[in-house]
């Protein structure tokens, strides 16, 4: 039983790192400091935070799940999780080349903008695309 929970307490350090870097790669693809701005209330900022972390986490899901338990999958836990932080700083590029404007500027924005609900859509859409990848 110890060694199990050394391997749960390994797959969320795991799990916890890909978030983290997760975050500050959508932190670093939108201006000001995205923390702050949903410390402050910032709904375009929430949405795109919140949602770059639940399509990771659904990732790291797939990636464990699939790629069996123990010390063995731990490794592949990491690697798709980076791959998963890659696809969707690439989709957030992608969809930001493709629409007029700038959407990290939008992440500034007080007031809840649609194109939001579009990059949190790429979010999610980049996520199940691994996450298909991964069956």
């Amino acid at each position: 039983m110890l060694e199990l929970v050394g391997q749960v307490l390994a797959y969320s350090g795991v799990g916890l790192v890909v978030l983290v870097v997760g975050f500050f790669v959508i932190d670093a693809l939108t201006p000001g400091n995205l923390g702050a701005l949903v410390m402050e209330g910032n709904p375009n900022a929430a949405v795109l935070a919140a949602t770059a972390l639940v399509s990771l986490g659904l990732i790291l899901w797939f990636a464990i799940f699939f790629t069996g338990a123990g010390w063995h999958g731990l490794d592949d836990a990491l690697v798709y999780g980076a791959v998963g932080v890659g696809a969707q700083a690439v989709g957030f590029v992608v969809l930001d080349l493709l629409t007029p404007g700038k959407l990290g500027v939008v992440c500034q924005e007080e007031k809840l903008h649609p194109a939001t609900l579009v990059s949190a859509a790429v979010q999610v859409a980049m996520a199940l695309v691994v996450c298909a990848s991964l069956t």
